[in-house]
C-alpha cells in the first residue's frame, strides 16, 4: 500500500504556517543592508530567483517572513513529506534524534543512496551541539528538553532518486523536522494546541513510549504509569479529529534492549535489520505481530484497540537508540559507545509508505 499525496499548500518547515505570498521574501548572501532589500520583498518567489537591489546579487533561497526561518533551496516546487516526531517525557525523543541524524549522516545514507541536506545553518548547529557533541563526544546522554524550552526545529531534507518502470528517475523527499519538545507538553491541551502545530501539518507522525509506562511491561518503570498509553490517546485524538488518523502513524517503543531478556531467542525482536535500500515486507510484518502479542500479554489491550480503531495506517516498532541502558551518573554503557538497534525501521517504512523504497524480492 502507497500513500497518496495528500497537501496541496506548502507550509514553512520551521513554524509550519501556511506560506502565503505574503510570507515569502528571498534572502541575499551579500552585506547584513540587504536583508531589507525592497526589490527582493517584492519579487515573485515562484521565479526561482530575484536580483537584490542594495548589491545586485541574485538570490534563489526564500525565507518565511512569519518566523524568519529559510527554506530549503527548490523547497516551493517540491515541498516533500513533512514527518513529525511526539514522545513523553522519558521516552527518548532527544536520543532517537541525535541517533538516527548520525546513522543518516554517518552510514545509512550512503546505504540508501541518499541525500540528507539540513535546512540552514542554524540545523547544522543545533545538531551538533544539542546531540552530537553529548553522544559522540563526551559519550554521556542528551540532557532532558527543559520545559520552557520549545527550541526551533530542525529542519533536514532526506531525497532519494528512484527510477520507475520505465527507467524514468523521480525523486521523493522527505523533510523531517524534529522539534525537540519537552514530554510534559504533551499531557496540556493548551501547549498541544499552540506548540505543536507540526502535528496537524504533517504527512506522517512518529510517536516514542517508553515501555517503562506501559504497567504490565517487564521492565523497570521508566516514568508515570500510563502516561505513554495517555500521549498516545491526546495525540490521535488532535490529528484525528474525532475521526480515522488518515496520515501514517509509527509507534515505537524505545529502549528494546530492556526488553531482550524477556523475549524468546528466536524472537523477530533480537533481529537486525537486513542492510540494503530495500524494504523487507516479512520482516517488517513480523516485527509488528511480535509487538501485538507482547501488548495483549502486558495487558495492555487498549493500547492496541485504540490505534487499531483510529489509525487508518499505522505499525508497531521496537528500536534501541543507545544499546543498553546507561549508567547512573549519565554515561554511556557498552564501554562509552552508542550500539543502535533499528532506529531507522521507522523512517524504512515510511520512506516504502512514500514510494522512495522497493520492497524486498524473495529468492534474489
Amino acid at each position: 500500500m502507497r500513500t497518496p499525496w495528500r497537501r496541496c499548500t506548502r507550509v514553512c518547515p520551521h513554524c509550519l504556517r501556511t506560506l502565503s505570498r505574503e510570507r515569502l521574501a528571498y534572502v541575499c548572501a551579500g552585506r547584513p543592508a540587504c536583508a531589507d532589500d525592497r526589490a527582493l520583498a517584492s519579487a515573485d518567489p515562484w521565479a526561482g530567483s530575484a536580483v537584490c537591489g542594495t548589491c545586485g546579487r541574485t538570490a534563489t533561497r526564500l525565507r518565511c517572513t512569519a518566523c524568519d526561518g529559510r527554506l530549503p533551496e527548490g523547497y516551493l516546487r517540491t515541498p516533500g513529506r513533512l514527518v513529525a516526531l511526539v514522545g513523553p517525557a522519558g521516552s527518548g525523543k532527544s536520543t532517537f534524534i541525535g541517533v538516527l541524524l548520525h546513522e543518516l549522516l554517518h552510514g545509512l545514507g550512503a546505504e540508501l543512496d541518499a541525500a540528507l541536506l539540513p535546512c540552514d545553518d542554524t540545523t547544522v548547529l543545533d545538531y551538533r551541539e544539542r546531540y552530537a557533541r553529548h553522544l559522540y563526544e563526551e559519550r554521556h546522554t542528551v540532557p532532558r528538553t527543559a520545559g520552557h524550552d520549545a527550541g526551533r526545529p530542525l529542519v533536514l531534507r532526506l531525497g532519494r532518486v528512484r527510477r520507475g518502470r520505465f527507467g524514468r528517475a523521480r525523486e521523493r523527499v522527505l523533510t523531517l523536522v524534529f522539534l525537540d519538545v519537552a514530554g510534559e507538553h504533551f499531557v496540556s491541551r493548551e501547549p498541544l494546541e499552540t506548540r505543536l502545530r507540526h502535528l496537524a501539518a504533517a504527512d506522517a507522525v512518529i510517536v516514542l513510549l517508553d515501555p517503562g509506562d506501559l504497567p504490565g511491561a517487564p521492565v523497570p518503570a521508566g516514568g508515570v504509569p500510563g502516561r505513554s498509553g495517555e500521549v498516545l490517546a491526546r495525540v490521535l485524538a488532535h490529528l484525528g479529529g474525532g475521526g480515522k488518523v488518515t496520515v501514517p502513524v509509527a509507534v515505537a517503543l524505545t529502549k528494546a534492549d530492556l526488553l531482550w531478556p524477556h523475549l524468546p531467542e528466536h524472537s523477530p525482536l533480537h533481529r537486525a535489520r537486513r542492510p540494503g535500500p530495500v524494504f523487507d515486507a516479512d520482516d517488517r510484518a513480523a516485527v509488528h505481530a511480535e509487538l501485538r502479542a507482547l501488548l495483549w500479554r502486558w495487558q495492555e489491550r487498549q493500547l492496541d484497540a485504540r490505534l487499531a480503531r483510529f489509525c487508518a495506517d499505522y505499525q508497531l516498532f521496537a528500536v534501541s537508540m543507545l544499546g543498553t541502558a546507561p549508567r547512573r551518573d549519565g554515561g554511556l554503557g557498552l564501554g562509552g559507545v552508542v550500539r543502535p538497534h533499528r532506529v531507522e525501521d521507522p523512517l524504512m517504512w515510511l520512506l516504502h509508505r512514500f514510494g522512495a523504497l522497493d520492497r524486498e524480492r524473495k529468492g534474489r
